[in-house]
């Protein structure tokens, strides 16, 4: 696991206040230490070079953080379409099943289908949070594929629904394996090494500056480092679909059991 997945596991506003602290306090120190060890005259003397020089990397930086969050934030886009269009092939596949003229037949379909939307909510995605596979589940669901192979229609119309199950199970099978494929989806180590090393350039070049008031250099140095601080805090957020704040969850599997108890208690109501 990424130290990423790790971070996500303290909570968002701490986080936040942990990470544009620590790079406010390394570009306040840092600079504060640099004006020691400088002296002044020196910076003076090229300041126009270091100026067009922290200009360019500060650009360069901040194209690459950019582009950084727009890649995550993509991924994290698709990542809950696909889960949205599982989740809505789920619910399509349960109304089929339970609305199907052959009650024994649709029972034990039911029956089936159910325990592997319990596998889903109780095994699955607390597995997914902690980046690993499931076991119980991927069995669950082979389950339902072959029950519903074993249907029996009676009629055209039979014939016509168990088509269209088939239909909402391939798409199942289809957006559930997206979903699984995604689950160590996060910025690649080699991709965070730029992107720290860059950090550091940026806030060296900051130091380079020729700014004679000693405070007021520390200040604005101290602000880039929260800035910055603030980005990567972005980064870190949306690296891991199914972990931290903004996690995915199954809504729709949880929906499926939210109605099957209506229904049941429904039923319980109308037999009284």
């Amino acid at each position: 696991m990424s130290i990423t997945y790790y971070m996500l596991q303290i909570p968002p506003t701490f986080l936040f206040i942990l990470m544009i602290g620590v790079f406010g306090l390394i570009a306040g120190v840092g600079t504060y230490i640099f004006r020691k060890k400088v002296q002044l005259n020196v910076l003076r003397s090229h300041n126009e070079v270091t100026g067009f020089l922290f200009l360019a990397v500060a650009s360069f930086y901040a194209l690459l953080l950019s582009f950084v969050v727009f890649v995550v934030w993509g991924q994290l886009n698709e990542t809950h379409t696909n889960v949205s269009k599982e989740g809505s092939s789920a619910l399509s596949l349960y109304r089929d099943i339970k609305f199907y003229p052959d009650a024994i037949e649709s029972k034990l379909l039911m029956t089936v289908y159910l325990d592997y939307v319990y596998n889903v909510l109780d095994e699955e995605f607390p597995n997914m949070d902690k980046m690993q596979t499931s076991i119980k589940t991927p069995e669950a669901f082979n389950k339902v594929f072959h029950k519903m192979e074993r249907l029996n229609p009676k009629d055209a119309f039979q014939i016509q629904l168990v088509a269209e199950m088939f239909h909402h199970l391939n798409e199942l099978a289809i957006y559930r394996g997206l979903r699984n494929s995604s689950i160590e989806t996060e910025v690649p180590a080699p991709i965070w090494l730029p992107i720290m090393l860059g950090a550091f350039i940026t806030l060296f070049c900051s130091m380079l500056l020729d700014i004679e008031h000693t405070r007021m250099h520390i200040t604005l140095n101290t602000i880039l480092g929260i800035f910055i601080g603030m980005f990567l805090f972005i980064i870190v957020l949306l690296d891991h679909p199914y972990t931290g704040s903004l996690q995915i969850k199954p809504k729709s599997y949880q929906k499926i059991f939210l109605i099957e108890q209506q229904l049941n208690q429904s039923t319980n109501f109308i037999k009284k």
